[in-house]
């Protein structure tokens, strides 16, 4: 059991150190290159699922079966389209338009909304603790977003409206597929939702050209588009891997580190500079998710996605 626990650790612990490290090596290919995020979303997409799909080929499993179900296979396609591409471009976009920082740190504004969606659904008044979390995460918001003064907001009007749509996206690509999850297992959901919805970014991408694209490439900067689909890829796989040794509350408290990575990969390595309300502003959204992944008095008051139907 140990051995079993300090597995789940190093897994949980290094797939968020590759989450937190993937945003800032988007933000430097961006920079190096011409790639929009459409492109560079068609590619990733399209590997990942590739990989995810292939591996699962590889162990015997019948990845079709879900073709076979028309309620299932309804839900998965509003998942991979409005989910999984929905709520990844916004967040590239973000990176795009702004930091690797910020799209990490408005994506952990989605459990903040996922809990007062529930709260909402099931009627109910958050607990104490998560009307603390609630506010600890408005407050992050508001310093992120004004460095402390309404007189000189340090952000544009498009990086707060793609920032506000990653936590969006993220509350959606959490709660929407969870009876999907439950039926047919994480590994494969994922693999389709990528698959699909890189085919349908294609599809309509028409000015998506590999070779005009690839055309725009070094050595360096293709080296970089292919560590980061590894990162991204092998980051999911070890943070799922995780689940089965240790608890959810423990993945998504561990799982913070993933914006002080990206924080600090970003002004060490790209030289990036934060107003010290900014950091205040990623310390208190940090605070908020422990708070809301801490096991207070479950039975009582705290709401988990497998409660939510659809």
């Amino acid at each position: 059991m140990q051995n079993n626990r300090r597995l789940g650790l190093f897994m949980i612990l290094t797939g968020a150190t590759l989450w937190g490290l993937s945003g800032p090596l988007i933000q430097w290919l961006f920079k190096h290159t011409t790639m929009s995020s459409i492109d560079y979303l068609v590619i990733r997409l399209l590997i990942a699922g590739i990989f995810i799909l292939s591996s699962l080929l590889l162990r015997k499993q019948n990845i079709f079966r879900i073709w076979q179900s028309p309620r299932h296979l309804s839900k998965l396609i509003v998942f991979s389209i409005i989910g999984m591409l929905g709520a990844q471009y916004v967040f590239i976009e973000t990176v795009h338009i702004s930091n690797a920082v910020t799209a990490t740190l408005f994506q952990f504004l989605g459990p903040v909304l996922i809990t007062i969606f529930v709260a909402i659904q099931h009627k109910k008044l958050p607990s104490t603790l998560q009307v603390i979390a609630i506010g600890s995460a408005l407050i992050g918001t508001y310093f992120i977003i004004t460095n402390g003064s309404t007189q000189n907001i340090v952000m544009s009007k498009e990086t707060i409206l793609f920032g506000l749509l990653t936590a969006i996206g993220f509350t959606f690509y959490t709660l929407q597929p969870a009876s999907l999850i439950q039926q047919w297992g994480t590994t494969l959901i994922i693999g389709w939702g990528m698959l699909i919805g890189g085919i349908a970014l294609f599809i309509y991408n028409h000015s998506f050209e590999w070779k005009q694209l690839s055309q725009t490439f070094t050595l360096s900067t293709f080296s970089m588009l292919i560590l980061i689909i590894i990162i991204g890829t092998v980051s999911f796989l070890l943070y799922i891997g995780s689940l089965n040794y240790l608890s959810a509350t423990e993945t998504s408290i561990l799982s913070s580190i993933e914006p002080l990575v990206a924080t600090i990969v970003s002004i060490l390595w790209l030289k990036e500079s934060f107003g010290i309300y900014q950091l205040v502003g990623g310390v208190c959204i940090i605070v908020a998710v422990i708070f809301l992944t801490m096991p207070e008095k479950v039975a009582k008051s705290t709401f988990t996605t497998e409660q939510i139907e659809y």
